[in-house]
């Protein structure tokens, strides 16, 4: 049996070639076309001898070629280092020199920042997709040579550095082996119930953890993918009805977002059945689900490990502000400090086993009898009052719905002996503070109020639409002329 998740795909390319394996841009891409190219482009890593090893950064928006280029230099046994194609100058330079890549895959448009570095990576050879300058290798290259016949990698030797959203803080290359999306994938389509027969409509970025699960749930199940280049709110219900989408993955950002549209005769006029989400507030769950038609599932999961807990498809069996029961596949507990087990309805942190003892998620939850988990907040991101933890995802859920607030994130600050939550705001309009303060009062029932605010152009988020809290800390001025409720 397959173990890697390249070796899986090629099998079943070989399997059904003719079979539809990725629809972008109104154009179907079979299995076999996409195999035929990934086995070109992999003969041409080895010719140009990349050994095993090597790692191979690229950074290409959502578009076939960055899945050709990652199953490519997957089976030439090179190690992949997916990057964000916005990334500046500087933040790529990090990148860079910490993975070190022997090579770079990226379009032009994202040059600039490359060429940017000059002298500090002398070394890098820059492969092309577009029209490529002197000096660079064209994407053409790659698949110009035969297809080559290789044996693909060991199962436990490493496929891919891949990077956190970096909500916390800066965000840290996380090193994934070949058997670990092909777990995944099988794992999550029998939870899921996706068959060969689904559509999986990917909007987030593919260098991220969460499509790239997308993609080994349809690679493990024999479905085909429906390939965005990104999420768009007001032509995302058109593209999942016109593309076949059965099931696709989002973030409570941007589910929020497409129920802030107006609502359309055509809100379930498509074949999607299933949205997986991840921070889905409890009330937009419901709100969604009755006005598209879709099941809403909620996960929890850690790049680090995958998905840790998926609520069960069926309603009767599911819980409604839990990110669900452990996966059969991994290990997961809510610990105290000390690695024991908290009782249930006691918060602790949420670990996972690994194969050194438990990894700390830095996130916060609790357990019931039945073992749902309730996701309550960063471990640095917790209100702490008298005793009691109190997670600022309610506060923001609160303020978001004042017609007022375009954008909201709550973070600690210390008062005395507890903390006091502050409202960092986008505005779409005038508005008194005070009325902020009124409107949540009346959503959050024993929940903090928040009395502190500021105001600024935007808050820094991750690109699956989580709040970098860290880089939000750190913007210079934040914690000055704060404006206070009496």
């Amino acid at each position: 049996m397959a173990t890697t998740l390249v070796e899986l795909f090629l099998a079943g390319a070989r399997e059904d070639p003719g079979r539809p394996f990725l629809l972008f841009e109104g154009t179907t891409h079979s299995r076999g076309e996409i195999a035929d190219a990934v086995l070109r482009a992999a003969g041409w890593f080895r010719r140009a001898r990349f050994a095993a090893g090597d790692r191979v950064a690229v950074m290409l928006p959502n578009e076939p070629e960055f899945l050709v280029a990652w199953f490519a230099a997957s089976l030439a046994g090179a190690v992949v280092v997916p990057l964000d194609p916005g990334l500046g100058s500087e933040e790529l330079a990090d990148r860079l020199a910490e993975s070190r890549p022997k090579a770079l895959i990226a379009r032009p448009p994202a040059l600039s920042a490359i060429l940017a570095l000059g002298e500090r990576c002398p070394a890098l050879q820059l492969i092309v997709v577009g029209e490529a300058p002197m000096g660079t290798t064209p994407w053409s290259d790659l698949l110009a040579g035969r297809p080559a016949k290789l044996v693909p990698p060991p199962p436990d030797a490493p496929m891919q550095i891949i990077y956190t959203g970096g909500s916390s803080w800066r965000a840290r290359g996380v090193p994934w082996r070949h058997d670990f999306l092909p777990a995944g994938g099988l794992g999550l389509s029998k939870l899921l119930g996706i068959c060969g027969n689904d559509r999986l409509m990917i909007v987030l970025p593919l260098f991220g953890a969460y499509a790239q699960l997308s993609v080994a749930v349809a690679v493990a199940s024999g479905a085909s993918i429906l390939l965005e280049r990104r999420f768009a709110a007001g032509t995302f219900w058109n593209s999942a009805r016109k593309g076949g989408a059965t099931q696709v993955s989002l973030s409570g950002l941007l589910l929020s977002e497409l129920h802030s549209n107006p609502p359309r005769k055509a809100d379930r006029d498509h074949r999607l059945r299933l949205v997986l989400s991840i921070a889905t507030p409890k009330d937009l769950h419901e709100a969604v689900e009755n006005r598209f038609g879709v099941c809403v599932v909620e996960a929890f999961g850690l790049t680090e490990a995958g998905l840790l807990a998926v609520n069960p498809v069926e309603r009767g069996r599911r819980k409604l502000g839990t990110v669900g029961l452990p996966v059969p596949w991994r290990e997961v507990a809510v610990l105290d400090e000390r690695l024991r087990r908290r009782a249930p309805g006691v918060i602790g942190e949420i670990c996972v086993r690994s194969g050194t003892g438990w990894l700390r998620s830095g996130d916060l939850g609790l357990s019931d009898e039945e073992g749902f988990i309730t996701f309550v907040d960063r471990r640095e991101d917790v209100l702490r009052r008298a005793k009691k933890t109190f997670s600022t995802r309610p506060i923001e859920n609160a303020l978001l719905r004042h017609p007022a607030v375009a954008d909201a994130a709550v973070i600690a600050m210390r008062h005395g002996r507890s903390d006091e939550p502050l409202a960092v705001v986008v505005l779409r309009g005038p508005v008194r503070f005070e009325e902020l303060t009124s409107f949540c009062r009346e959503w959050l029932d024993g929940h903090p109020i928040p009395a502190c605010f500021k105001a600024v152009e935007r808050i820094p988020k991750t690109p699956s639409g989580r709040i970098r809290k860290g880089e939000l800390r750190a913007l210079p001025g934040l914690f000055d002329h704060l404006h206070r409720v009496e």
